[in-house]
């Protein structure tokens, strides 16, 4: 393990370009979060290049399988939505417009699927053609739950193969996991949706990825505990004094 980027400003959600040299990712050392670029290896971090100029909040990079287009969102200002340009940081393109999130491209660099919150209590997976940002048509439904994973309900992955998606629900109990539906374009496959993974009390699912064979799919969960604790003696902290004394 070793640190790529160092950099007092925040750097967050990397992705790998199609041929794993170069690293695309959020940052807001520019005084707001763009995506920016740079080896992968970390040897050019220094040299890391400014792509967009949204002065909004550009983040949720991922790339298309040939190395065409960065994919993504932009979530203040009046241009929010999913956005797509070229590696040079041209060509920028608004897909989709509204409250998106989480853009994630298809296997064949197709399609974009992407969460939307509908109301605080509701929101949803679409699937947008890449080409121009028209619906595929695939919409799912999710019901958000109060909870410290919430902003996680949504969260999409597609199947290696493109016929399907994964993304985190709650179920009936409010139990964060991963669902599965089928994805058939202009199909409405609602009653594929089924169970994979998580659910259980205590450990809520965030995140997961899928292994490029499809065979394996690694989870990480949020595993919260919640107690009182007594503490006596701590250094710099003395009770109260009262009146008179």
């Amino acid at each position: 393990m070793r640190r790529l980027t160092d950099d007092e400003a925040e750097d967050w959600d990397p992705a790998f370009t199609q041929d794993g040299k170069k690293l695309v990712w959020s940052s807001n050392r520019s005084g707001n979060f763009e995506i920016w670029i740079a080896e992968s290896d970390g040897s050019g971090a220094r040299g890391a290049r400014q792509l967009t100029q949204q002065r909004q909040d550009a983040e949720n990079p991922t790339m298309t399988p040939d190395g065409s287009w960065v994919v993504f969102n932009q979530g203040t200002g009046p241009d929010v939505g999913i956005w797509k340009m070229h590696l040079d940081g041209t060509g920028a393109q608004k897909l989709v417009s509204g409250n998106t999130v989480l853009p994630e491209v298809s296997p064949d660099g197709q399609f974009v699927a992407y969460r939307t919150n509908l109301r605080t209590d509701l929101t949803a997976v679409r699937v947008s053609r890449l080409s121009d940002g028209s619906p595929a048509p695939f919409e799912t439904h999710l019901q958000v739950n109060s909870g410290f994973s919430a902003n996680s309900v949504g969260r999409t992955r597609w199947m290696p193969d493109g016929r399907g998606l994964v993304f985190v629900g709650q179920d009936e109990k409010g139990n964060y996991g991963l669902y599965a539906q089928d994805f058939v374009p202009g199909q409405d496959t609602s009653k594929t949706r089924r169970r994979l993974i998580g659910f259980e009390p205590g450990a809520s699912t965030k995140s997961f990825g899928i292994a490029p064979d499809g065979s394996r799919i690694t989870v990480a969960a949020w595993e919260q505990v919640f107690s009182l604790m007594m503490a006596d003696r701590v250094p710099g902290v003395a009770p109260p004094q009262r009146k008179g004394q």
